[in-house]
């Protein structure tokens, strides 16, 4: 609806009721000045019953002015904001998306998923999701797509500033038609690109925990009807949003041990399952190594030193082996301490400079067990190569399990037995 008609009728609205009130007192006063006059009985009584009369249909005229008013704002709001049947089919399938997805989506999907239903419905430039962190201090982006997306990689707002700030703060969806670099908060070259940005929180009861956006290109790319599709768009989503980050918690949950905060072995099969995908692809051009470590002597160790510092044991170890591992590569604990590594474009080259490196942090930096003793832990190392010891997950494990159990009953801790024993002799 235009500014201009919506403040017309809230001033004619106001007017209604100013006269009302002057009717009123005009006739109280008439009352009372009529009943204390010297005027006969007969003339006391005709001028009330004319003063009723009189008040009855100045109110009546008013009231039905009011409410053929209150018709034409319906009309015109009917007009304005059409959730016609196309509109609220297209909310409804967010709806029923919550009961179909909600529970089997990861967050970054069910972002992709939303975003395109919402472009629906509000076209727009960009779109961009901001959760709530650090105590809701600030509102970080969780997921961004449409042009230029990857400049809003990494960006963080002040959640008493700007644009987003103030969407979050009072909880009320927001309408920008130019967008000033200060209200966007954004980096400096997408800033130049966004003119104009609608946005909604995303609530669960009176908690408020990120803020939803649409930006566009042009200046006042948006209206007040996109405004109210955007908020019963929001009103829909932030269900969707709350459900697929739970599901992608307990699923991260599933997959992580929860000492050191490794992944756990279900997910190195996953992610060794995918590397032998690749692997199986591009064969020779995609060599592919797998590693099992565990710590020489733990039991003793842990019988000795008690659990609570064998559980300490277990972190260092994890946190030093990590550290000399590439970025590519994956390490999971598997039991007790036992650890898994992928090396994805490892040949057994590559994987042995990685064992001399692992092999060289614990010889220069020993465990505390307390203020007075220090040990220098052993790693046994078994590894396996993709095509030459096998094609599969198994295959690859048993093999590298199986040079580590001749590496330990050799008594040759630290190196690595390349071929089954068999193959040796």
């Amino acid at each position: 609806m235009d500014l201009l008609k919506t403040r017309k009728i809230d001033n004619n609205f106001s007017r209604y009721y100013l006269s009302l009130t002057l009717i009123s007192v005009v006739s109280l006063l008439m009352t009372f000045w009529v009943s204390n006059s010297n005027y006969t009985y007969s003339t006391k009584i005709s001028v009330f019953v004319c003063t009723i009369v009189l008040y009855l249909a100045l109110y009546g005229g008013i009231y039905f002015w009011q409410q053929k008013q209150s018709k034409n704002l319906r009309a015109q709001r009917t007009f304005e904001f059409p959730f016609n049947s196309e509109i609220e089919g297209k909310l409804l399938a967010l709806e029923e998306a919550n009961q179909f997805f909600g529970a089997s989506l990861k967050f970054a999907d069910m972002f992709r998923l939303i975003a395109s239903r919402t472009n629906e419905i509000i076209p727009y430039t960009a779109c961009a999701l901001y959760l709530a962190a650090e105590k809701k201090e600030k509102l970080k982006l969780a997921y961004a797509i449409g042009d230029d997306f990857k400049k809003f990689i990494g960006t963080e707002i002040n959640s008493q500033k700007g644009f987003v700030g103030k969407t979050f703060q009072t909880q009320t969806p927001q309408l920008s038609g130019r967008l000033s670099r200060e209200e966007n908060l954004i980096v400096a070259e997408t800033a130049e690109n966004l003119n104009s940005a609608i946005a909604v929180p995303l609530s669960s009861g009176d908690d408020t925990f990120g803020v939803f956006v649409l930006y566009g290109k042009r200046e006042n790319e948006f209206d007040h009807n996109s405004l109210e599709f955007f908020e019963a768009v929001g009103t829909r989503v932030a269900p969707l949003f709350l459900n697929s980050r739970a599901f992608e918690s307990n699923l991260t949950n599933a997959l992580t041990d929860t000492l050191t905060n490794l992944p756990n072995e279900r997910a190195f099969y996953l992610v060794l399952e995918n590397q032998i995908a690749e692997s199986q692809r591009f064969r020779d051009e995609r060599p592919l190594t797998i590693l099992t470590m565990d710590i020489v002597n733990f039991t003793e160790h842990n019988q000795r030193l008690g659990h609570a510092t064998g559980d300490r044991l277990l972190l260092f170890a994890a946190d030093k082996i990590k550290n000399q591992l590439r970025k590519m590569d994956f390490l999971a604990r598997s039991m007790n301490d036992e650890f898994l590594a992928v090396l994805p474009t490892a040949s057994e080259e590559v994987a042995l400079e990685i064992v001399g490196r692992i092999e060289k942090t614990f010889v220069t930096n020993p465990f505390e067990t307390s203020a007075r003793e220090k040990i220098h832990l052993q790693i046994s190392f078994g590894a396996a190569s993709f095509g030459k010891d096998g094609e599969s997950a198994g295959q690859l494990l048993q093999h590298a399990i199986l040079r580590k159990q001749q590496s330990k009953s050799e008594g040759k801790e630290n190196k690595i037995l390349w071929f089954p024993k068999k193959y040796v002799n």
